[in-house]
């Protein structure tokens, strides 16, 4: 009996913390600075429209959850996670996509890959710039259609990058990597 109280009370518990993840409320803030490193840590829920080039004009919607470390000399890199599906004309499921991306604030390339839901697995490539990407998708498995271009409109902003550092004062006043422009004295 004890077991099944406290089974529902981690239940509950999970069901707070993700609905309020959600809605913008509780849970660690977004963003996040490394003192050390002088990189921005950025965590976002996103959402889009995307069109693959020969299905048609109908888009389909995308949700996914992006992380981002961006340095203060511009670099950025991180992981991203998200689901597709089609919502006109019926409600169908698209595809379950991870990928790793690097580049700078404004611009990264994507590799990644996949479960296509009506296709099976797939391998992609892109290019992600502040609201927009491009990328192409590639289904080994399949005889017809193995290439599958699409654009896509999201949520998804340039990368903060930081352009001051923090040094501490023992150390040389010159002793700062030389992207930043603003080092701040701690210590």
């Amino acid at each position: 009996m004890k077991h099944i109280k406290f089974y529902k009370f981690i239940c509950l518990y999970l069901t707070l913390i993700s609905s309020s993840v959600f809605a913008g409320g509780g849970g660690p803030p977004p963003v996040t600075y490394d003192l050390i490193s002088g990189a921005f840590t950025d965590n976002r829920v996103y959402a889009g429209l995307k069109w693959t080039l020969n299905e048609g004009i109908k888009p389909q919607a995308v949700l996914g959850f992006r992380h981002a470390r961006t340095e203060s000399n511009g670099n950025t890199d991180g992981g991203d996670i998200s689901i597709s599906a089609k919502f006109i004309d019926g409600f169908q499921l698209g595809k379950l996509r991870a990928k790793y991306f690097d580049g700078k604030e404004k611009v990264q390339g994507e590799v990644g890959g996949g479960l296509d839901f009506t296709k099976g697995f797939f391998a992609g490539v892109g290019v992600h710039a502040p609201y927009s990407l491009i990328g192409l998708d590639i289904h080994p498995f399949i005889n017809e259609n193995k290439f599958e271009p699409y654009i896509q409109i999201d949520t998804i902003k340039k990368y903060k990058k930081n352009n001051n550092c923090v040094i501490a004062s023992d150390f040389p006043s010159g002793f700062w990597d030389s992207a930043c422009t603003d080092p701040i004295n701690v210590i």
